[in-house]
């Protein structure tokens, strides 16, 4: 018992770190089998507290005798005592760290005792973040995985072990890991890279982890890898509505988003994550000496409607045009915005009025009539205000 005064003596000199939840009540639970466990666990270093945290997590209280088995199993003096719970307490403060864990899991892995005392003072919020430490170490596949936990600069927090427990290995570098900053962000980057792999034939591991290797300082998010991957699609999530073989529309792959959007001097180039989840497709016209560029948008039930249908340089399309186009995706199916009763000066009034949607309404001269008057005097009321 000598040891554990001198150790009692010692800790005087040590500023105390006292911790809370559940792990404090664990500790006063072993201080009121040995008085001064509590002290000696507040006054411990960071990596002797952090193993006693994980005699904490494994072990049963509603059979202690089991642990207080194990501690003394390897404790090279004598810690016998009637009360398992004041047995336990005495072998964790007289063992060493690698004694504790090696008590608790049965082996000490190498590279583990030099993570756990870089997980600081307080004790993980989920108890299960130790055996997942444990799991990394113990298992020769996560290799890779210990590699980076050691490449990373100052304390190790749980999030940083979740992830890198959890990430694919391709994102396995120091540089990507920097840029996933929640477990949240790394389930969306999981999603993308299943998206691009299904969506990209050319989308192997190899060429994406040479991708990687170049990701440029300005993508802090990965946000731009994801997309500069997306633009390379060559397949669709969802069965478009309109045949391929339809002579008057050519629905345009993403793949040729920017193309096509520069050829059109429009923003297609930019939608290409609408396009990649599957919720807008884009289609080309050329009948008619009309060149137009539609979006549709998917509904329930595999419905869709036409969002928008532009010229060149988002220039409104002839009236005739735009009741080409409709009737032809009609035919398949394919749903329209409706404004009932607008026409031309009706167009030209939801203009005025800003409701820009609903100005590409088709022409019904017996309504011009009767709203031009309206239009004049509306335009007349801004005029003047």
């Amino acid at each position: 018992m000598e040891s554990y005064l001198e150790l009692q003596v010692h800790r005087s000199h040590t500023i105390p770190k006292p911790f809370g939840g559940d792990h404090l009540t664990v500790a006063c639970q072993l201080d009121a089998a040995l008085p001064g466990y509590l002290s000696a666990a507040f006054h411990a270093s960071a990596l002797k507290r952090t193993a006693q945290f994980i005699a904490y997590a494994e072990t049963d209280f509603d059979r202690p005798h089991i642990m207080a088995a194990r501690l003394a199993a390897i404790s090279p003096t004598d810690i016998s005592a009637a009360d398992p719970l004041a047995q336990m307490a005495k072998a964790l403060i007289l063992l060493r760290p690698p004694q504790i864990i090696q008590a608790v899991y049965g082996t000490v892995p190498p590279g583990l005792i030099g993570l756990l005392a870089r997980f600081g003072h307080d004790p993980l919020r989920d108890p299960a973040d130790y055996r997942l430490a444990f799991n990394l170490f113990s298992q020769p596949e996560n290799r890779a995985r210990t590699k980076l936990l050691g490449q990373i600069e100052g304390k190790i927090t749980a999030k940083s072990l979740r992830i890198i427990a959890r990430i694919d290995p391709i994102f396995l570098r120091p540089h990507v890991l920097e840029r996933v900053r929640s477990e949240t962000a790394l389930e969306a980057l999981h999603e993308a890279l299943a998206l691009i792999r299904r969506l990209v034939q050319s989308a192997t591991d190899a060429t994406l982890m040479e991708s990687l290797d170049h990701l440029s300082p300005r993508d802090r998010d990965l946000s731009k890898w994801i997309e500069a991957w997306l633009r390379k699609s060559e397949r669709l999530l969802i069965t478009p509505p309109i045949p391929v073989d339809d002579p008057d529309l050519r629905l345009i792959p993403l793949k040729d988003l920017d193309e096509v959007g520069r050829r059109f001097g429009n923003c297609l180039g930019s939608r290409i994550a609408y396009g990649a989840l599957g919720c807008r497709l884009y289609y080309e016209w050329g009948r008619d000496q009309t060149a137009a560029a539609i979006e549709l948008r998917a509904l329930s039930g595999g419905a869709w409607v036409i969002e928008q249908i532009r010229g060149t340089h988002n220039q409104p399309v002839t009236p005739a045009g735009l009741k080409a186009i409709r009737a032809k995706f009609s035919s398949y199916g394919v749903l329209s915005y409706v404004a009932p009763g607008l026409g031309r000066a009706g167009s030209r009034l939801a203009s005025l009025l800003r409701a820009y949607d609903l100005a590409d309404t088709d022409a019904d001269e017996e309504f011009d009539d009767a709203v031009d008057g309206i239009v004049e005097e509306l335009a007349d009321l801004v005029d003047h205000a």
